[in-house]
């Protein structure tokens, strides 16, 4: 038998032969062993041709050669199991490739591992809100929707951000511009419904009639000027003002093709091709009766439903069958203006209505069967089309074009297996792909600076920042240097969570980069560093970085180094180079102490703040976060001094006043200079500690110099003092562990230094200047008494400390923490 025996899966059922092929028989009765050729695969145990796996919307299993089948893995809802290995020397070791990723047993089927911790999501919208940070929703096959802020106050994306909004898996989604704890959403056969983020709950606010026809994804999108108006999309536009409790038509039966006759209606009658879950093709397959029966009637419905942003009465709505309707008057009046080429088995899979012109669209359509890439404009409402398709890749679907909101003739496009933009309104299209996976981008969605990319297998990806591509020009590219103006910074806590930071293991999305964002264009790599300097509003310098490449790190720390970010420095590569600020001025210096309060000569990472693998600062002590305001950006490549004015605001959920971060900023800059000048006196004090060992050591084989000892022991003891002091009168060391915790809390925060935060700071202030101005007296006063003593027994004297930058008593600003 090994070897003979072949299955074969077909919309029949499942077949076998015995005989390599000569016969066969239709082995099982099984109704859920049925073929398609969307799934339903099957695979034979390489070791025991009895054992024999099919593919469906579960895992099936015979152990008796196909005759019978248990459901083996899959839930409810359908995972949609398509593909699966077995190791021809271990069959325990198994891969199944499913919808949402690959899982994994060595156990033979018993336990799997997590699809969760691959970026395999297959998205086929996205859409924005305008909460900050914004939150991106999409739908995605057999997972139902997601719901994922763009950034997260944890310092990378997890399990802890996102959620789900209760849509199907293929659906338009719609947040309510009036309250971000509203979503909207195509739901089940058809239906609209509401999500409340508050409760939890979902309410079915549209439910499909007999009379009513949807395709697989129902448009589904709230009026640019008008919060309360939502529309969606049937075989008519419906639009309902009051969250969705009555709907209204507000055109006729758009899918009419003139000169065709209307097929009598009735939602469930008729069998249609439908949309293919991954290809976009149509299918008459059976394994799309599911489909059937979600979307009745599926071409002879809305695909596409888009109000201008900028005409309130002009809506543009698209079909299955391809047709493209207009009205200008809010649905009084509606007119065909469908390109002549757009054939009844077109989908028309995106209309870009412009925010420059408001007879002015885009258009990207999908013709059945055909992998053509399809992009049309019109400026003239529609009288008119041009394919604008150059430059795009033959064979590759074009789903989605988007425009710039801010640069007209910006344009952005997705296809098959790229994302491309165009500087010319699409006359002319070159890769964005950068470092995207290649994957089928099914949408697009520009938020303020960003461009938010769902794909079709590798979830949704963010381009950060499209200012380069809004500032690009011919005067860029023939300068030899070229600093761009920096989009506004917005001041947010990177990274709030105090708790023990998520392992490196656990999958999490991107925050955005921490900070401003600053790019400039290099004909080619200068000869010699290059600078970047940030000042503040009266020229003070902040923040000065150079390409030089920075000294290695050799400190020893008690974590990892794969925890912690690359060393600063900017980078001078020819093309378009980024460098990200952080906001924050320069680390003060700082002393090594442990969690428990005592020196270290390694550096102990107590706090957990800002503990992203890859990200981490190399300092726990950070300078100061710059207060909201105005700055300017200086880069300097060899003679040339480039500058651009960068604003930095602050985050929005934040209500606090400017002169609170002012005081807050004041307050940290004092504690820096007290970090400053007791880091300072601890390296002399320290230095002194080395030199009196030495002479100690040389005194020590004269017995005749027993005054000399005692007086350097003296000196010590005093010298100790100063330095360590007690647990009731902290000394320099103690004083700088001291200002360092504190300078970490009140910079925790965007808020006023609170009252005990305040004398904290000053008590500990006033200690240091005690002892900075004992510290001077010692060398003053001290210190020449024992140089005498050793010089009479000719031992060398021990050198006097630069107390320069140590403020004291003595000093007229007479406090130690005088920035």
């Amino acid at each position: 038998m090994r070897g003979r025996r072949v299955f074969a899966i077909t919309g029949q059922g499942l077949f076998r032969s015995d005989d390599a092929g000569d016969t066969w028989r239709k082995i099982t009765s099984d109704p859920r062993i049925i073929g398609s050729g969307y799934i339903s695969r099957v695979y034979v145990d390489p070791r025991n041709p009895d054992i024999v796996h099919v593919m469906q919307t579960s895992t099936y299993r015979s152990t008796d050669g196909g005759q019978t089948f248990a459901a083996f893995k899959g839930a409810p809802g359908g995972d949609d199991y398509h593909v699966l290995w077995m190791d021809p020397q271990n069959t325990n070791r198994m891969i199944l490739g499913v919808d949402q990723g690959a899982t994994i047993s060595v156990d033979g089927g018993k336990t799997w591992s997590s699809w969760y911790n691959q970026p395999t999501g297959q998205f086929y919208h996205v859409i924005t809100d305008n909460q900050f940070p914004y939150v991106a929703y999409a739908p995605q096959q057999d997972s139902g929707t997601a719901a994922v802020p763009s950034r997260s106050d944890y310092g990378e994306i997890s399990f802890r951000d996102w959620f789900s909004i209760g849509g199907f898996e293929f659906c338009y989604i719609a947040p309510d511009p009036l309250n971000s704890n509203i979503v909207y959403s195509g739901g089940w056969y058809g239906s609209v419904v509401r999500f409340d983020k508050t409760t939890g709950q979902i309410v079915h606010v549209f439910v499909r009639g007999n009379q009513d026809h949807t395709s697989q994804m129902p448009p589904l999108v709230f009026s640019p000027q008008n919060p309360r108006a939502l529309y969606f999309g049937t075989q008519y536009v419906m639009k309902t003002t009051n969250n969705g409790d009555t709907w209204q038509r507000i055109s006729p039966d758009l899918t009419a093709r003139p000169g065709t006759p209307m097929k009598p209606e009735g939602g469930n009658s008729g069998r249609h091709e439908l949309q293919d879950e991954s290809s976009g093709y149509g299918t008459n397959e059976r394994e799309k009766d599911a489909a059937q029966e979600q979307a009745p009637r599926g071409r002879m419905a809305l695909t596409a439903l888009a109000p201008s942003p900028i005409a309130p009465a002009l809506i543009w709505a698209g079909t299955g069958n391809g047709i493209i309707q207009i009205t200008p008057d809010a649905g009084i009046t509606w007119q065909n203006v469908s390109p002549p080429d757009l054939k009844p088995e077109t989908m028309v899979s995106i209309i870009e209505p412009s925010h420059f012109d408001a007879y002015t669209a885009f258009v990207a359509v999908i013709n059945n069967r055909d992998s053509t890439p399809y992009i049309y404009r019109t400026r003239d409402g529609g009288n008119s089309w041009q394919k604008i398709t150059k430059g795009l890749e033959p064979g590759r679907i074009a789903r989605v074009v988007r425009e710039d909101p801010q640069r007209k003739g910006l344009l952005y496009a997705g296809t098959e297996n790229a994302v491309y933009v165009s500087f010319d309104d699409g006359d002319h299209w070159q890769s964005l792909q950068l470092n995207l996976p290649t994957s089928a981008v099914r949408d697009l969605a520009v938020h303020d600076i960003d461009l938010v990319v769902a794909t079709f297998g590798r979830a949704l990806w963010v381009l950060d920042d499209l200012s380069p591509l809004r500032q690009a020009t011919t005067q860029i590219a023939s300068s030899n240097a070229y600093l761009l103006r920096p989009a506004m910074a917005v001041r947010v806590r990177w990274d709030n969570d105090q708790e023990t930071p998520l392992p490196p293991e656990v999958p999490t999305g991107q925050n955005p980069p921490d900070g401003a964002m600053i790019y400039y264009y290099l004909k080619s790599p200068p000869p010699s560093a290059i600078s970047l300097e940030i000042r503040d509003a009266v020229g003070k310098r902040v923040r000065r970085f150079s390409s030089k490449p920075p000294a290695p790190d050799k400190t020893i720390k008690n974590v990892p180094d794969y925890w912690f970010a690359p060393l600063v420095g900017i980078p001078k590569n020819a093309g378009l180079n980024r460098f990200v600020w952080d906001l924050h001025y320069d680390p003060p210096p700082t002393l090594q102490y442990s969690y428990f309060g005592n020196t270290l000569n390694f550096v102990e990472y107590t706090l957990s703040g800002h503990a992203i693998a890859g990200d981490t600062p190399r300092e726990q002590t950070l300078g100061p976060l710059a207060v909201p305001g105005e700055y300017k950006v200086v880069l300097t490549v060899g003679d040339q001094k480039l500058t651009q004015p960068l604003a930095i605001t602050l985050d929005p959920r934040v209500h606090v006043s400017q002169a609170d971060l002012d005081w807050q900023f004041e307050t940290t800059m004092k504690i820096e200079a007290g970090l400053k000048s007791s880091y300072d006196a601890f390296s002399e004090l320290a230095a002194l500690h080395k030199e009196i060992t030495e002479r100690k050591k040389k005194l020590a084989s004269d017995a005749q110099a027993k005054d000399a000892a005692d007086a350097i022991r003296d000196l010590e003891m005093q010298a100790d003092a100063i330095q360590d002091g007690s647990p009731a009168s902290p000394g320099i060391g103690p004083i700088n562990r001291d200002l360092a915790r504190v300078a970490f809390m009140v910079e925790s925060g965007d808020a006023a230094p609170s009252g005990a935060a305040q004398s904290a700071i000053k008590e500990s202030c006033s200690g240091l200047t005690k002892h900075l101005a004992e510290w001077r007296a010692l060398q003053t006063h001290a210190l020449p008494v024992v140089n005498a003593r050793l010089e009479k027994y000719k031992v060398a004297p021990l050198p006097l400390a630069s107390t320069g930058t140590a403020k004291t008593a003595d000093d007229p600003r007479g406090d130690a923490c005088q920035p």
